[in-house]
């Protein structure tokens, strides 16, 4: 959570008691900054801990900012969207049918887990996962109706996790809030002195 502290309310309101919503533009200002740097650093936080590239991520992620204005100074970003497909983390092997067993590893520099019953495989439209077998039957053809179906096993992807997740563990947050919190109470000093010499209005 980044806050702004009772001093630096009492400091700029005493400073900008003479400037309609002086106070309130600075804090404002001063909070989206620290929002906008969540935004931007996230995804680049995620990119040091887990083993993904940006682009999955922003493939998968919506990022959505609720701006801070003079009229409610609370504001937040929320981080939505679906789970990476686990091929994109570090898996081996890379192509498909080389009889060797799945592993894969989420976090960077972490060891792999071997899934044994997984496999890499690529679609028809070209798309490489790691699938599974999920035991239930589907028809794979259909030649005529007096022929009977081809029936086969339908498989599934198996995913990694989606962003938020990945954002949202503790020690990831406490980095962005930190970085954010520094921004916020640099952008207070900023935003202040830019109202007082007259360009804020």
């Amino acid at each position: 959570m980044i806050e702004i502290t009772s001093d630096a309310i009492e400091r700029v309101a005493t400073l900008l008691a003479d400037v309609p919503k002086g106070a309130e533009r600075v804090f404002a200002n001063a909070m989206n900054r620290g929002l906008s740097r969540v935004k931007t650093r996230a995804i680049e936080q995620v990119k040091t801990v887990y083993a993904v590239k940006e682009k999955p991520i922003r493939e998968a992620t919506k990022i959505k900012i609720n701006k801070a204005g003079t009229g409610n100074l609370a504001g937040f970003v929320s981080f939505s969207g679906v789970k990476i497909p686990l091929y994109k983390f570090s898996v081996t092997p890379t192509k498909p049918a080389t009889g060797k067993q799945v592993q894969a590893g989420l976090m960077k520099g972490g060891s792999k887990t071997p899934y044994e019953d997984a496999f890499i495989a690529q679609m028809q439209n070209g798309h490489i996962g790691v699938f599974e077998r999920t035991g239930e039957q589907g028809i794979k053809s259909r030649k005529s109706k007096y022929k009977e179906s081809s029936h086969t096993e339908k498989i599934r992807e198996i995913s990694g996790l989606s962003a938020a997740q990945m954002i949202g563990k503790a020690s990831n947050i406490e980095i962005l809030e930190k970085e954010a919190q520094e921004l916020v109470n640099e952008r207070i000093i900023h935003e202040m002195n830019r109202i007082l010499n007259g360009y804020g209005g």
